[in-house]
């Protein structure tokens, strides 16, 4: 992945040269925070109460990256020295007696002090409690975690827990100069690429930055955040939490719709199915988007997104479950337009959707021996021996008994390429 060059409201912080080590009390000096709004935490005060607590935990959590936006394993092949640095000044200025990596198979990394845990890349494993069961136990499961103490966690020791790119954020702010930045993956048309914006820079600045214009609406935050409309761009403001992980800018040629039955399909694989909310939540998204994509659903479909949403994001034991949510009924909201089209209209606007390709029969490979007539139950085929077939893709319903029938191969998905006679005409002569 490349970076992109440096403007105004980009800085080479995070991702600037490796400058040395840094002390423990370098890192108690420092003031540093992670999330933001009513999530976000202070990364300083929780070191000092593990620090004060004693017999603590250190976790290092490089397993919680959405897939389309890897951060820490990019970090972890770009900026190892600084995060060995950090995690070796944060150990120390927190007096754990144990610590934790949690990585993926493609994280090749390894922390002097830290256990290493190997496991699958996952969401889940943003929730506390995901992740120290899966340290203890090895399996994948959230529950709600009460607290005492703001660093209670694993086992209710006083624990404190690091991604990546906080411990490179920690290793920052703790030399000159520094200016707090995000790291983000941003997809555009064709190509997707890591760039690092300092915080408060409007989603419109970043998008015209990055070169793009706003066609559609915005997913921001990839599986963990939502679908922002083009008309509301500067109310989003670069911040620390999870949903500036990734940024998508879609044009002319990307269905919403298909974008979105994808993302249902990722949430229904990537839950850890503890919770019935959740579980059976991301099974009916995943049923209600792919019918939508199909053009095969209804009005009431997209209501009951709406209705059973917010009962989620209320419900669900991990932040996973309650943003996932917010995503499926933000994308009804913004993409209504694109998304009724595919079953209204039967339509899909960006011409991309499989449902909606009616098939051609090219010219130049036709040879008028009628086997696809012979198996079009719906009549839509006209032709006879020695003549170039038609379809009408009106009365086609895009069966594939024709297509399966055609030793040539001549029928074939219209792509707008290919040109086809209007009436009859004998092979070899069009």
């Amino acid at each position: 992945m490349k970076m992109m060059d440096m403007t105004a409201s980009q800085a080479q912080v995070l991702t600037a040269p490796y400058a040395g080590e840094i002390t423990a009390q370098q890192v108690l000096d420092i003031s540093v925070s992670f999330g933001a709004g009513a999530d976000a935490a202070s990364f300083t005060d929780i070191l000092r109460d593990v620090r004060q607590r004693g017999d603590g935990v250190v976790i290092v959590n490089m397993a919680s990256d959405d897939k389309d936006a890897p951060v820490s394993a990019f970090l972890a092949q770009t900026q190892p020295e600084k995060l060995k640095a950090a995690f070796a000044a944060v150990l120390e200025a927190s007096g754990a007696s144990e610590a934790y990596l949690v990585k993926t198979k493609d994280i090749d990394l390894e922390l002097d002090g830290a256990k290493s845990v190997v496991t699958d890349r996952s969401l889940v494993l943003r929730e506390e409690s995901a992740l120290c069961h899966i340290i203890k136990t090895g399996e994948l499961r959230s529950a709600p975690l009460e607290k005492e103490f703001i660093s209670e966690g694993m086992d209710g020791r006083p624990t404190l827990i690091a991604d990546a790119q906080t411990l490179v954020r920690v290793y920052a702010a703790a030399g000159d100069n520094y200016r707090e930045t995000r790291l983000m993956m941003v997809r555009v048309p064709g190509a997707m690429q890591f760039a690092e914006f300092l915080t408060g820079t409007p989603l419109s600045k970043v998008i015209e930055e990055c070169g793009q214009k706003a066609e559609k609406s915005i997913l921001l935050g990839g599986l963990s955040g939502l679908f922002v409309d083009k008309g509301d761009l500067d109310s989003f403001k670069v911040d620390l939490s999870g949903k500036w992980d990734f940024v998508g800018v879609y044009g002319a040629k990307d269905c919403m719709a298909s974008l979105t039955a994808s993302l249902a399909d990722r949430a229904r694989e990537e839950t850890c199915q503890k919770c019935v909310l959740c579980r059976e939540g991301t099974w009916h998204f995943s049923n209600i988007f792919g019918q939508v994509a199909a053009g095969k659903a209804k009005k009431e479909d997209l209501a009951m997104v709406g209705d059973i949403g917010p009962l989620i994001h209320i419900g669900a034991f991990c932040s996973f479950g309650q943003q996932m949510a917010q995503l499926f009924v933000s994308s009804v909201e913004t993409n209504r337009d694109e998304l009724e089209a595919h079953f209204i209209r039967k339509k899909c606007p960006a011409g991309v959707c499989a449902a909606f390709s009616k098939p051609v029969i090219d010219p130049s490979k036709c040879t008028g021996c009628t086997d696809c007539l012979d198996v079009c139950d719906e009549d839509a085929i006209t032709g006879k021996k020695k003549f170039i077939h038609m379809i009408d893709p009106d009365m086609c319903e895009n069966c594939g008994k024709c297509a399966e029938a055609c030793e040539e191969g001549a029928i074939v998905p219209q792509d707008g390429t290919i040109r086809v006679p209007k009436k009859l005409v004998r092979v070899g002569k069009f």
